[in-house]
């Protein structure tokens, strides 16, 4: 069952390779985190997005080339 409340979008920082250097949600406590996360991305060269939250969750976390390679026994 439904509430009809709407989630809050996702923060979402990528590194310069594509893998997700951080997420966080859209909600009023969160900004003051927001506000140093976007700095610290800034300084190192993330890109941001604003998504979807439910989008952020069925992603992929990891680029290509750091997506660990499962190995059978």
């Amino acid at each position: 069952m439904t509430t009809g409340k709407k989630e809050p979008k996702s923060h979402v920082y990528f590194k310069p390779c594509g893998c997700v250097g951080s997420v966080i949600s859209d909600r009023p406590e969160l900004y003051e985190d927001l506000g140093k996360w976007a700095r610290y991305a800034r300084k190192h060269g993330e890109t941001y997005k604003l998504m979807e939250t439910a989008d952020v969750r069925t992603m992929e976390w990891e680029c290509p080339a750091h997506k660990k390679v499962e190995t059978k026994p």
